[in-house]
């Protein structure tokens, strides 16, 4: 299914046409290990250490990783209302989306203190912060640029070839560019956040393979960034790999 499922995201993203995105595979520098109970949702780096909220209801939390090990450090079980989504960190404040509860928790880095939710409309899926504003997806073809307090400033759709980019799940920003995993699709997409056009492809189908995930819901989920060694993390939804790779310039 995997297979097939790569293949229909290059009939819909890729044509043969010069104005295609480029097409380009990771190279994987190493492998960690990753709890296969982790329904990955939201990943991001921050001095040495990985923030990962997962999912599912009754099951939801957000944890503290060891970039080096992958051994867990710390884990907050979420209230089982909540089923966890994507998380970022702008200043010394971490968000962490929910699902369909229309509510982002707030936690103070690195204590991870409890603040004051932020609240919004529709659902929340991918976040991810350039450091002045939020990026949050909601599995449509849109990107809502969000101010710190969460007010909506504008709305970006995500095309590639004119055609609209749908699935949108966990983001990342990285040196002016968003990247987006595509949901059910072995395809991260690097996007301009000035225009929402498709740039790039990232073919993360030998992440895949090597992974052999249990089920189809164990999908490609989970992109993070360390500026320092300038390799991303790359994981999915109860994978045993966390994928230190590096992209082609």
């Amino acid at each position: 299914m995997a297979v097939l499922l790569f293949s229909g995201a290059l009939c819909a993203l890729v044509f043969c046409d010069g104005g295609a995105p480029a097409k380009v595979r990771p190279h994987i520098e190493a492998v960690l290990p990753h709890d296969t109970a982790a329904f990955t949702q939201g990943l991001f780096y921050d001095g040495g250490l990985l923030y990962e909220s997962d999912g599912l209801y009754e099951k939801s939390r957000l944890r503290v990783i060891d970039a080096a090990s992958g051994a867990v450090k710390r884990e907050i079980p979420l209230d089982r209302r909540y089923f966890a989504e994507g998380c970022a960190k702008l200043g010394e404040t971490l968000v962490q989306l929910s699902w369909r509860e229309q509510t982002a928790l707030v936690w103070s880095l690195p204590a991870l203190s409890p603040g004051q939710p932020l609240m919004y409309s529709g659902e929340g899926w991918g976040l991810a912060s350039d450091g002045r504003r939020f990026y949050m997806s909601d599995g449509s073809d849109t990107v809502f640029v969000r101010s710190a307090d969460f007010t909506i400033e504008r709305k970006l759709p995500v095309t590639s070839l004119g055609m609209p980019v749908k699935n949108l799940n966990e983001l990342e920003f990285v040196k002016g560019k968003l990247y987006a995993n595509v949901w059910y699709q072995d395809i991260i997409v690097e996007i301009n956040p000035g225009s929402g056009r498709v740039s790039r492809i990232i073919d993360c189908s030998d992440m895949v393979k090597q992974e052999q995930p249990n089920s189809s819901e164990c999908v490609l989920n989970g992109i993070a960034y360390n500026p320092q060694s300038g390799c991303f993390y790359i994981t999915g939804k109860k994978w045993k790999k966390l994928f230190v790779v590096r992209l082609p310039e």
